[in-house]
Formats: structure tokens, sequence, C-alpha cells
């Protein structure tokens, strides 16, 4: 029997992570999340492939162009373009049945439509600025972020405004993408470093040159530093990101669920990151799959009130600290000594 191709085989077939998440949510957001991650993935394809900068430059504008006219004349075309230079085999897929993405897109409401493609372009402009700006400080990490992550969390909130009449933060929504982003540029350094795609700041490297980190055990120590400040840099957006979903309201409990599962599941791979070599030498590191179990169990029984999601920030920022302060007191029992 063939398979259907729907936005949900769509989905499997691109994201873990989004394909656990998005069923949780509400049903009035359900379908509008899920092709704007579609969309969303279309345009980051393009960004990952082996086009020239101008080509990439061209192919987002002329797909924002169809979504905003909703002209499909050049849509094969597009795809055969595309296509030619995509990396991953599942992208492929996706972009060969970009039809079936579009098909649901068309169908929402006009306003729906309209907040998905404001967003849709500035994260392309954004990707595309980023080919040839280096990411260079950590201003530059937060700003790339914002624009491929950030910019689905104020999509997310805008979306809740207008079907849910809720009001969330947009800052500490930019915070939360940028937190689920920059899991996954710590979690996949070796594989975007083999594919000649970078997006550490390159300052924290001697001479800027991130390669002796990645191929070079002597450089071990210094490796360990620089995953100490990346993962500073994800903590900074933590606190921010648990109190947005700790602002969203029983009416939308499903898109609390959502956010959730995603911030605690990226929580768990930070701690999971931290002092880990593994990074750099390429292997795996994920949370083990009874763990993402019993998040997933936990937060649908709505386990994480607000109380225990403010224990769990006070935790988390002990922790962060206690080490300072652990070298502090050895420090000085050393003078004492002496």
């Amino acid at each position: 029997m063939a398979t259907k191709i729907n936005t949900k085989y769509l989905l499997d077939l691109v994201s873990r992570s989004f394909a656990l998440t998005i069923p949780l949510l509400d049903k009035n957001k359900k379908s509008k999340v899920e092709v704007q991650y579609l969309l969303a993935r279309i345009i980051d394809t393009i960004e990952d492939s082996n086009h020239t900068k101008e080509d990439k430059e061209t192919l987002i504008t002329g797909f924002i162009n169809i979504l905003k006219t909703e002209n499909t004349e050049n849509l094969e075309n597009f795809k055969k373009i595309v296509i030619e230079n995509t990396i991953n085999e599942n992208d492929k897929v996706l972009i060969e049945n970009i039809n079936v993405v579009l098909k649901s897109f068309y169908t929402f409401k006009q306003e729906i439509k309209n907040i998905s493609i404001s967003y849709l372009r500035e994260m392309g402009y954004g990707m595309i600025y980023y080919q040839d700006h280096p990411i260079t400080t950590f201003e530059d990490l937060d700003d790339y972020c914002y624009y491929v992550a950030g910019t689905v969390g104020v999509y997310l909130t805008e979306l809740a405004k207008m079907l849910d009449n809720l009001e969330l933060d947009k800052e500490k929504a930019k915070s939360l993408g940028r937190f689920l982003q920059k899991v996954n540029i710590i979690k996949d350094a070796k594989i975007d470093y083999k594919e000649k795609r970078f997006f550490w700041p390159v300052t924290l490297f001697d001479n800027e040159n991130p390669a002796p980190y990645f191929e070079d055990g002597a450089y071990m120590d210094k490796a360990m530093e620089v995953l100490s400040q990346m993962i500073e840099s994800a903590m900074n957006e933590f606190r921010n990101s648990i109190e947005y979903i700790m602002t969203i309201e029983k009416k939308a409990i499903g898109y609390r669920h959502f956010c959730l599962v995603a911030t605690l599941m990226g929580y768990e791979n930070l701690k999971l990151m931290k002092n880990n070599y593994n990074i750099f030498m390429g292997e795996t590191v994920k949370i083990p799959r009874k763990n993402t179990l019993e998040i997933v169990t936990k937060v649908k029984a709505d386990f994480y009130t607000n109380k225990k999601l403010e224990d769990l920030l006070e935790k988390a920022f002990a922790k962060e600290s206690e080490a300072p302060a652990k070298e502090s007191e050895a420090a000085a029992q050393k003078e004492n000594d002496n």
C-alpha cells in the first residue's frame, strides 16, 4: 500500500524532536505550528544546501513569494533546483512534497498567513546575512539564534495571542527559541564542523581556528573551557525560557506542554554535555529514551507546577554558582595552610 504523504508524515521524517512535541499542542494551533515548522525547514534546507549565497538568496526570496502570492506556476522548477544541491535525503523528500505543505498553509486565515510569512521572511534574511558574516562574538551568536529560532518563538507568541487571547512576553519568547537553538549548536558541533559550517564564536579559539580543538587531543583542556562558555551562553537563556512557560495559562495548556517538553529536554541535554569531550569527538550525546518518556509523562500529567519550575531554576543556578564558590573556598584554605 502506498504511503500517504501528509504534513505529519513529513514532520516525522525531518524532525524527531518536533514530531514529539507538536502533538502535545492545543487543537487550534497544531496544524499551524506543524506547517510553520515545515516551511521554516524548507528555508533551512536551502541555507544548508551547496548553492551559492546569491542562489540561496534568490531561492528563499522566490519561496517567500510563492507563499505570499499563492502562485505555484514555477513550483516544479523551484523544487528541481533546490533538490539538486540539497545535502540531506529526508529534506529532499520534504522539498519534493512542498505542494502538500502549501496546500495546508493556503487554507489558513489571512492574518495567520501574514504573521507566518513575516517571520519566515525575517528568518530567511538572517540566514542569508550569516552566509558571509562569520559568527565572531557571543553577540553574533545571539543574533543568529534569534533569526533561526527566536523568530519561531515570537510567531508562536503571536499565534497564542490571536487564537487564545493570551498576552505573553515576546522578549522571553526569543530567549526560548535561542535556548533551544544554542543547545543544538553545541550538540551538533562536530557534524557542523565536518560539513564546514560552524556556529560557535570563532574568537573563543586560539588564532580564531577551531580545527585543533576538534582534531587534536592535546587541546582537550582548552576545548573544555570553550564548551563551558558555550553552555553558559545557553544557560543565559534558560531562566527567561522557564519564566515564559510559567505565564502560559491553562486555556493554552497544550502550548505550555509543547514549550515545557522542548525546554526540559534541552536542559537535560545541556547537563549531559557539560565537561563532555564527546562533543568534540563527534560521538552522539543525547538523553536516554526513558528520560525523554519520563519528561513527557510528567509534563502531560501537569507535574511541573510553577512552584516546581521555580525550584528547578533555583537548583539549576545554584549549581552554576557552586563551582566558583568551592574554588574560592579551596583557595582560601590553601592560603590559611601556608
